[in-house]
Formats: structure tokens, sequence, C-alpha cells
């Protein structure tokens, strides 16, 4: 290794690149699928979920009462919301996120408070006294790490609570998303009367401990019959359907998701890599074998067997493997930190990527194994040379120069293939990714700003009270210069927020636990021209729609078609939830993008604002210029009107379709950089066979020249050399990429997993970038001497 340092550098240069790449992802692997979650026995935690067919309905407080009083499969249960309250006192007012939890929530996890106490039984009963739990992260940010806040009272939303303890640093909880104060009133919630909670309402979440011994499918079965005694004496419930279902799974599967199949897939792309690299790396020895055949010749003489050669041999790769490791690590340390940067959005909140000794045992393993790889087919190659004949005359070694030849043949076949197996699925998502990209949301996204605004109960807790704050908040923000039109949603673009159960004029009338669930969204009359959603039919919602006259909606066309298909939509009625008065549609809109950019949109409907007045709120500016530029007016007027009231959300629209692109996006960017590295090294792999084939075949051309033939026929033998090559790479390359296209079904939008031009344009530009680096050694061959090769 010493004695030929260019052939070692390259050598360990090209490992570490394949062991840095499998190092970063594994990191990725190991913290989403192997590192344990930092709680009690996490192997029993399962989440229980409301499913209505494929959608998560979220659990209500009755039948979460029936399953903790009656369930024998569950040892424990516990329940969680996500809400927001408004922090005041103790500096500016913020919106804080706030873990709405059962009194248990935390025991049975096993967080045990760093500061305070736990709650109690009785603080989570609606007599109880208002407690909290705070954040590390809040406790140092807000209260500067006061060691005396246990017995301090904080405000939110304007209610006293007292802090009972704060929770020790580091604490994640990544299916409950963030929260920074903890609360045990799960019974309540800030957009909700507490007399509405108990009437089907599902925003509660469930975490339970199985019983030793109690299987998944023996929770499940028991859940449905849980589900069946629910449906049967809560009938009139909006959740009594036939086609909802309890499901349990363990808690991995649900914080990690779809991300399990796209995570296993950047592996085998790393793996292909570092195969790819291995390759290179043993073409590299094969070369070097040449000369170090009189070497194991004469070690071969003085008795050496021919397994202590190839253990000598390969304990030589392994060493080249082991120092390339290195490299790796810091490689794959500097690519996990910009992972953990970059890739944060797309990853389960709280649980963080970095490297630690499942990585480090694994870089070792992987390196380990990548050594005996590439070391495999020299060392083979060197042990069952010809002794006698190489220690007699160095020019009979052709015929195990001619299998070296082969060898490396093998190994850029293979090379070839992989990659091209890289850059199909790579092609695939850039084809998918493009037409995510060309994906009309159904509203004008540029130059418009939102920002969301949610009251306090406290100040704010009637209809008439946030109708009249919203009114005037539209009133001032509709004045700012470069404002051209102020609405508010009750959900950003994008997305939904309230679903509830209707019944469309011309339906069989069922019960309420029967009628299908749609998505309802409150806005303001100027909604429509904010976003530039176009109406198809009918008109936009009036200030002649107010809360005491006859309800009205307008339905979007999917709604329209799914229910009235060849009717007109305007003739017609429905009735919204447990409203006794069926709302008259005044208006058909156009479809928008409601589930992601990625979803077909669902039936929705919209509402006045005045006729479902909602405390949290999404202000929508669509202005003149940058929507940035009036930030700070907005704030100024918010603040005019209540100073104690926080502006939160803030970004553009523009920033939301970034968003919703981005884990495609990031998922594009990490292999389409594999697959671009492993055709890096593809092409140094063929171009380093021909370059060893044309100075073994340096005698050969300058006979054939020597006898007439013309460059450009030596040039052909070289190209055709390179050609033959491909074909064949991309042969058995083009099999393998059949079967990545099933797995990858999942994650293309609109793309069908064989999509021709994907699977023409890759081969035909991987065949031409093997003749590109084919051409090198070709011109080299032609400018061969006749005289200098013969003699």
């Amino acid at each position: 290794m010493g004695r030929t340092p260019a052939l070692t550098a390259a050598a360990i240069l090209t490992l570490a690149l394949g062991i840095g790449a499998n190092s970063a992802i594994f990191s990725v692997t190991n913290a989403l699928l192997l590192k344990p979650f930092p709680y009690r026995d996490p192997a029993q935690l399962v989440i229980v979920e409301v499913r209505d067919k494929a959608q998560d309905r979220g659990m209500n407080l009755v039948r979460y009462e029936m399953l903790r009083d009656r369930s024998r499969s569950l040892g424990e249960t516990a329940v969680w919301a996500n809400d927001q309250l408004n922090l005041t006192g103790n500096g500016d007012p913020v919106q804080i996120a706030v873990g709405r939890v059962s009194p248990n929530f935390f025991s049975l996890l096993g967080v045990v408070p760093q500061l305070g106490r736990d709650f109690t039984a009785e603080e989570g009963q609606p007599q109880g006294k208002p407690v909290v739990l705070l954040s590390d992260t809040l406790w140092r940010t807000r209260f500067h790490a006061d060691a005396g806040i246990v017995g301090q009272t904080v405000k939110l939303d304007s209610n006293a609570a007292t802090v009972i303890g704060v929770l020790p640093a580091g604490t994640n909880f990544p299916f409950v998303g963030k929260a920074e104060i903890w609360t045990p009133r799960y019974f309540e919630f800030s957009l909700m009367p507490t007399a509405r909670l108990r009437q089907g309402v599902g925003y509660l979440n469930l975490v339970a401990r199985t019983r030793p011994g109690v299987t998944m499918q023996q929770t499940n079965t028991e859940l449905a019959l849980l589900n069946e005694q629910y449906r049967a004496q809560n009938a009139t419930m909006p959740d009594a359907d036939p086609d909802i279902t309890l499901k349990s799974q363990p808690l991995r599967d649900v914080v990690v998701g779809d991300l399990r199949s796209k995570v296993l897939m950047l592996m085998a792309a790393v793996g292909v890599v570092l195969l790819i690299a291995c390759g290179n790396v043993a073409s590299l020895l094969l070369s070097r074998a040449m000369t170090r055949r009189r070497e194991v010749a004469v070690r071969s003489a003085l008795g050496a067997r021919r397994s202590a050669i190839v253990g000598q041999l390969l304990t030589e790769s392994v060493l080249l493997a082991l120092i390339a490791a290195g490299f790796g690590i810091a490689l794959g340390w500097g690519s996990t930190r910009a992972l953990g940067t970059w890739g944060a959005a797309q990853l389960p909140q709280g649980m963080p990527v970095g490297i630690d000794w499942r990585v480090l045992l694994f870089t070792l393993g992987v390196s380990v194994v990548a050594g005996v790889l590439f070391g495999m087919a020299p060392a083979l190659q060197l042990a069952s040379i010809d002794v006698n004949g190489t220690l007699r005359e160095e020019g009979r070694g052709a015929s195990s120069s001619a299998g070296r030849v082969k060898a490396r043949d093998a190994l850029v076949v293979g090379q070839i293939a992989l990659s091209l197996v890289l850059l199909i699925g790579a092609g695939l998502l850039v084809r998918s990714f493009a037409r995510l990209l060309a994906v009309d949301p159904g509203f004008e996204a540029h130059n418009v700003l939102t920002m969301n605004l949610t009251l306090s109960t406290l100040k704010y807790g009637t209809p008439a009270q946030q109708l009249a704050f919203f009114d005037e908040v539209l009133r001032r923000v509709g004045a700012v210069p470069g404002v051209h039109h102020a609405a508010i949603s009750a959900a950003q673009p994008l997305s939904t927020v309230r679903i509830t159960p209707v019944l469309p004029q011309g339906q069989p009338d069922r019960p309420l636990g029967q009628r299908p669930f749609v998505d309802i969204e409150a806005i303001s009359q100027g909604w429509f021209d904010a976003m530039r959603v176009p109406l198809r039919a009918g008109r936009a919602f009036n200030s002649g729609d107010q809360t005491q006259s006859p309800p009205v909606v307008i339905v979007n066309e999917s709604f329209a078609r799914q229910y009235w298909p060849g009717a007109n939509p305007l003739d017609e009625h429905v009735f919204v939830g447990r409203r006794p008065v069926p709302a008259q549609v005044v208006g058909v809109a156009a479809d928008v993008k409601n589930q992601g950019l990625a979803e077909e949109t669902r039936p929705q409907l919209y509402l006045p604002f005045s006729q479902l007045p909602w405390s949290s709120m999404n202000l929508i500016l669509r202005t003149e210029g940058p929507p940035q530029i009036v930030i700070g007016a907005v704030r100024t007027q918010i603040a005019a009107i209540d100073p104690d009231q926080p502006l939160t959300d803030v970004q553009t629209v523009d920033d939301l379709m970034d968003t919703a692109r981005a884990q495609p996006r990031f998922l594009l960017m990490l292999v389409g950089g594999f697959a671009g590295l492993a055709l890096v090294l593809a092409v140094i792999g063929i171009y380093g066979v021909l370059s060893f084939s044309v100075a073994q075949r340096r005698q050969e051309f300058g006979v054939r020249m020597a006898m007439g033939a013309d460059r450009d026929h030596i040039l052909a033998v070289v190209l055709k050399h390179g050609f033959v090559l491909a074909l064949v790479g991309v042969g058995l390359g083009l099999a393998a990429a059949f079967l990545l296209a099933k797995l990858m079904a999942g994650m293309l939008y609109k793309t069908p997993g064989r999509d021709p031009v994907t699977f023409i344009a890759a081969p035909v530009a991987l065949v031409l970038v093997v003749l590109l680096a084919s051409y090198l050694p070709a011109r080299r061959a032609t400018r061969v001497s006749p005289v200098d090769a013969l003699r």
C-alpha cells in the first residue's frame, strides 16, 4: 500500500464515499426504526386509532372512557389532545402549544419530572385545581431556568394555573408533536364548549400499554367487540357509523408511518453505491495484481498454501477498508448533521439523527464486508497463478491476464447494472416531482400571506365576541396600505380542520351516526376573492349571511358531483351536523386541494364565519407586492385591538406550497445524489477497465496496425468492447429496475412505476456516458506506434 500511494489513495477515497453514505443513511434508519423509545417498556406501547376507512377520525370522551373501563387486553390507557393557548405575563403574549393529557400520561410512559411532581388523579377531574407542567425548553427560555418556578402561577387564556413541575431536558413525544405546557384537563378543549365534547367530537388520541403475553391480534379482536358495543349503546353519536373501526398499532409504526419504506429504499440506494465502489476498488486491485504475480509465485514456491495467500490478501483488503471507514465515519458525521438540518421537517419531531454505537458498529461491519467483497476476486486470481510459468518466464502469464480482464469486465457490468437501477429510481422521482410541481391547487398562491389568531376562550367565550373581534380585524387590516384583499378561514390553504356528518337533500334519511362525514370550512365573505378561487355557479357569501339569517352553504365541485350528479346544486339543501334546519346551497366553488397537493380533493362545504364562529382563525391577506412588507403594520393593528393577542404561524402561501413539496423534493435530492455518485463511479470503473485492456493489448494493436489496420478500426475495436459491456449491464439493470418500480409505486405521484420515458431515457443516457468514458482509452489505442509496440 505504501509503495503504490496513488492507487491506495484512490481506493480509500472511493470506499470512503460509499461507507460514508451508508453511515449517514443508517443513522436515519437507526433513529427511526432501531433506537428504542426512551419510555418504560416501549415494546408494549400501542396507539389505538378510530378509523373511518383509511382516515384517522380521533377519539371522543365517551369512547375513551369505555375503553379505559372495559378493555382487558390493554393494561393502562392514557389520552392526549393538542391545543393552542395564549400565555400572558412574564414577557410578551405568545401562543403556546399545549398538551392536554390524562393525569396518568407521564406515569404510563415512565417519564418523571426533573423538578416538582407529576399530576394526580384528582387534578384530572373537572373540579380539580388547575395545574401545569412545563417543558425544559420553555422553562429555560421564558422563565430563565428559575429553580423556584414550582408553585408559581402562569396565565393561559387569562386562566391562572399553578406550575407543579418541569419535564426533563430532551424529553420528546414524537407521537404527540410539539407541546411546551402540559395540563391534565383533557376533558376541555379551547375550540369547543365542554358540553359539546361529550356529544361525539373526536379530538383525543389514545396511547396504551398492552398486558404481558397479549398479542396485537388479540388486542384488535377485543377492540372490534368493544367497538360493536359502543355502536349499540351510542347509536346517536356521529361516530356510530358501521364503517368506523378501532385498531391498535405499535407506537413505532404510528410514529414512523410511510417513512419506513422510504428509509429502506434509501438504505438500498446507498448499498448499491457501496457495491459499485467495491467494484471499482476490486478493479484497481486486479490491476495491481499484475505487479505482484512474481511475489505470490515465490511465496507459493517456498511452501505457502493457497489459503494462506488468500488470507494475507484479504487481510490487506480489510485493512484498506478499515482505513477508509475512518474517513467514511467523518463524512457520515458531516452528512448526518446536514440531514438533521435540511431534513428536520421531513422526520418525526423528537427523533434526533446522530452517530451512536449502533451506527459505529454498523459502519465497522459494512467496512469488513466491503473489504472481503472487493478483495476476494484479486485474492483468488493471484492464488491460482501458474507458479512454474511465472518464475520461469514472465510472458507466459498471458492467460492469467486474460482471466483478470474478464473478471474486471464482470465487475464493470455489475456497476453499470446497479447504476441503471439508481438512475431509473431517480428518474421516476424526477417525473413524479415534475407532475407535483405542475399540480393546480385551485387557488393563486403568489402574494398571499397567512397567519393564525387563536382567541382566549375566557375573553372571547361567546360567538358574538369572536365575531366582533374578527370583524374589527378585517376592517383594520383591510385598510393597511398594500393589502388588496383580507379574509379569514378556519384552515390554512391545502388543509382542513373540521369534519361533520351531513345529509344532502335527495339522499335517503339516515341516523346522525351513519351519515357521511365531509370537510367543512368557515370563511369570511372575501375569502374567494383573496384566494382567487372561482365560483362555477351561484354567489359568494355577502353581508346578508348573518347569524340570524337562514343558513347557507357553498359546495365544491366534488361535493356536487358526488351527491347531485347532473342536477342543479343551487336548488338543493344540506343538513349540516346536528342543525335541525337545512342550509341552502347558494354557490358552487371550483375544487381546491384540501388534503395536500398529492391527494385528490375531497367533498367540502363552505359556511359563512358568521354562522359558524370559531375562536382559532387564519388571516388571509392578498397583497399588491411582496407579502412580508405588511407584517409589521398588521401586528400593529392586531395589538391596537388587543395588546395581549399573539399573532403566530406567519408565512406566505408560497411557503405552504413549498412545504407540501418538501418531502418528495428531499427524497429526490438524496436518491438523485446517490444516482449521480453511482454514475461517476461506474464511469471511472469502465474507464479503468478499458485503459487496462488497452495497456494489455498494446502489442496486439501494434501488430494490427503493422498489418494495415487504420486508426478508425482500432478505435472501433475498443469502443465495441465498452459498448458490449454497456449493453449487458443495461440488460441486467432493466430487469432489476422492473422489480424496483413495484416497490416505488406508492412513492410516486401520478407516475406509473414503469414509466416508458424513464425506462427509455435512462438506459440511452447511460450507454452514451459509457461510450464517452470508452472514447479516451480508444483514442489512446489509436496512438500506439507499431514499431515501439513490436520492439
